[in-house]
């Protein structure tokens, strides 16, 4: 799917904004989601001419909600000991074969937030990605802006493929990220209904392989990365995998290191 390179002053902005949230770790939802930023337009990944999503209405399986309970937390930063950090990707649009290859040479622990509309071409393909160890998790059905919707809608939009990814891969997602990164309460109560753990932000965005910063210069421990699927996948992803090693870094599975009632199905 095409990204529109953004500027570096843009997405600083916007990460900043993500900052300004106060969205360090596993913050109270409740009062997260009355200042959940949105990400800057220039970081906002946009669907390709020519692509448009099907409607779809998930089978009703795919609707069992969960109890009403606490609202999931937003996370976009993991507290870790050492120089870690995670590297999420979204959509699934492009589906370059030899980054398949590449992930399981270097043994790189990904996280991937799948749209239905993007992957369901070829669910082969990720999960060739799966059998990596990379987490297949939940980025809506057709790529919404949530805050636009009704909580009805955005339920369907999180459960449907929730339950498809589950017959696909054979868990359940439990994680789940808004498509340009906007919720508002109604996305965390869809969330929560749709037994989602947790809501995962992200603090850098990666483009063309390069790394934008939320502060200026460096990654910090801890710190979600966000990539999108997109052409020239593979020499991208070396490129950004080169940046965090020269600076100290390697890449780390979130499963490891998010408490395990995150992944609880």
């Amino acid at each position: 799917m095409a990204l529109r390179p953004p500027a570096r002053a843009a997405t600083a902005a916007a990460c900043t904004l993500i900052a300004a949230g106060g969205l360090t770790a596993c913050h109270d939802a409740t009062r997260a989601a009355a200042r959940t930023p949105t990400p800057s337009g220039n970081a906002r990944n946009r669907r390709p001419s020519g692509k448009p999503p099907k409607a779809h209405t998930p089978a009703p399986a795919t609707m069992t909600l969960a109890p009403a309970g606490p609202l999931p937390p937003v996370i976009s930063n993991v507290p870790v000991h050492g120089r870690l950090v995670f590297i999420t990707i979204d959509d699934g649009w492009e589906k370059d074969p030899s980054f398949v290859g590449l992930i399981r040479r270097e043994h790189i622990p990904l996280t991937l937030f799948l749209t239905n509309a993007a992957v369901r071409d070829d669910y082969g393909y990720f999960r060739g990605l799966q059998r990596t160890g990379a987490l297949i998790e939940d980025h809506t059905m057709t790529h919404p802006e949530m805050r636009k919707l009704s909580y009805e809608k955005q339920r369907a939009e999180i459960c449907g493929p929730a339950g498809i990814y589950a017959r696909e891969y054979g868990a359940r997602p439990t994680l789940f990220r808004a498509p340009y990164g906007a919720t508002d309460t109604d996305t965390l109560r869809a969330a929560r209904d749709c037994r989602m753990k947790a809501v995962i932000f992200w603090r850098e965005v990666v483009t063309g392989g390069r790394i934008a910063y939320q502060k200026p210069g460096r990654l910090h421990p801890g710190d979600i990365l966000l990539v999108h699927f997109k052409p020239n996948m593979t020499a991208d992803f070396k490129r950004m995998l080169h940046t965090i090693g020269k600076q100290g870094f390697r890449p780390a599975a979130l499963k490891k290191h998010l408490p395990a009632r995150y992944f609880r199905r």
